[in-house]
């Protein structure tokens, strides 16, 4: 090494294959003969200064090293230099960014490197794991709807929700849900959007900072919480009331019989069954087991399957439904449930809901004493999670309600008959 106008002229490190024997090995000029860039970068000894460094010492990808603190590097880049400790410890290589000259001068650089190289040669020197990038609620989102097994409609309207009320942070790491900002803004959510959608997004967002916490051991406190405690949340939304009473049964069936058979009999399948509407539209043929006369859901609201007897009202409707369908085929294939209603209501119904069907099949019930566990069980409610009895002793079977579900089914089909008084 020698220096020639302020530039330091550097020698490539050598190497020499040789065999098992000892003996040196020929040159290999094909594929794999040469080494790898990093390997060979070019490295000098000097005693690195400002000024030094100020003239253009090295050119472009090579290595100074320091001669008066062995383990200081400078590494020459294109347009910086930046420094470097390069050492290792307990066999390990370690290798430190100090920073850019001129922005650290060469004492600064020493005087950084040396407390790094003293714990790395006493082995208690211990390199901190790359950190994780967190994601951003936009890429948690269907990870936590997979985990918690979210349908998709659903999963659709939490992604609306977010996209709409907490846009800032939808794109955003998870992290960012830690900021006084979020905190701010869950606060005017709540004081200025409706009690259902603060509803929702106050479960939404406190369902995914508990995901968080469990998969990815990011703590993040939930805001909602703190404003509950200080009374900052507005009430919880109330039932909706329920438009169709009992009295409202003989125009509702008037209506209901000039409509298309298809659209009148799925109607008349909730009505008789209290099934939800996205439930009876997902009936297809082979869940319709007549000769054992059970009618099949696979899957509910709450995740679960569901069964209920075919009655005599309800026979009739299947038939009908079920004649010339293949076992995947939908009975209502192609029915828009909320436009059904309306066609009901224009033909002279009274202004209904279809959960109104499900409440009114429930309040007659209820009217003709029949028991809880008899009604949950035709609903296909679970019972409280206190209630041990019911979760995990009383087990009742479709042929058990049959009785009660045709004494309901009889009451309405009585009460279209004359309005009740």
């Amino acid at each position: 090494m020698t220096l020639r106008s302020s530039s330091v002229q550097l020698t490539p490190i050598k190497t020499r294959a040789v065999t098992a024997t000892g003996q040196d090995k020929p040159p290999n000029r094909g594929v794999g003969s040469t080494i790898c860039a990093s390997f060979v970068t070019e490295m000098a000894i000097v005693t690195l200064s400002d000024a030094l460094i100020g003239k253009g010492a090295g050119k472009a990808g090579s290595v100074l090293r320091d001669r008066r603190l062995c383990g200081l590097c400078l590494r020459i880049g294109a347009r910086t230099q930046t420094f470097v400790v390069a050492t290792t410890s307990r066999g390990k290589q370690i290798r430190v960014t100090l920073g850019r000259w001129p922005l650290l001068t060469v004492d600064e650089a020493r005087e950084l490197a040396l407390p790094i190289l003293r714990r790395c040669r006493a082995g208690e020197y211990i390199v901190a794991p790359v950190r994780a990038q967190l994601p951003t609620l936009r890429q948690v989102l269907p990870e936590y709807g997979k985990a918690k097994k979210v349908k998709a409609s659903s999963l659709a309207r939490y992604e609306s929700v977010l996209k709409t009320h907490f846009a800032d942070w939808f794109d955003r790491p998870v992290s960012a849900l830690k900021e006084p900002a979020f905190g701010a803004h869950c606060y005017a959510f709540a004081q200025t959007k409706g009690a259902a959608i603060v509803d929702l997004g106050r479960g939404l967002v406190g369902s995914i900072i508990k995901f968080l916490f469990a998969v990815h051991s990011v703590s993040i406190e939930n805001p909602f919480l703190r404003l509950s405690a200080a009374g900052l949340m507005p009430d919880r939304p109330q039932p909706r009331s329920r438009n169709l009473g009992e009295r409202d049964l003989p125009a509702w069936w008037k209506a209901v019989d000039s409509l298309p058979e298809r659209q009148g009999d799925y109607l008349r399948l909730i009505v008789f069954t209290g099934l939800r509407k996205n439930e009876g539209r997902a009936v297809r043929r082979r869940d319709v087991d007549l000769d054992n006369k059970v009618l099949s859901i696979p899957e509910t609201k709450g995740k679960r399957p569901h069964s209920l007897p075919i009655t005599e009202s309800m026979r009739h409707i299947l038939v009908r439904r079920c004649h010339g369908l293949e076992p995947q085929q939908l009975l209502f294939d192609g029915l828009s449930a909320d436009h059904v209603t309306e066609m009901a209501t224009r033909a002279g119904a009274p202004e209904f809901t279809l959960h109104d069907l499900r409440k009114l099949l429930a309040s007659i019930g209820a009217r003709l004493e029949i028991g809880d566990a008899i009604l949950r069980r035709i609903l296909g409610h679970a019972p409280k999670r206190g209630d041990v009895l019911h979760r995990h002793y009383v087990s009742l079977e479709a042929a058990d309600i049959g009785e009660s579900l045709q004494r309901i089914q009889s009451t309405v089909v009585q009460s279209s008959a004359k309005p009740i008084l």
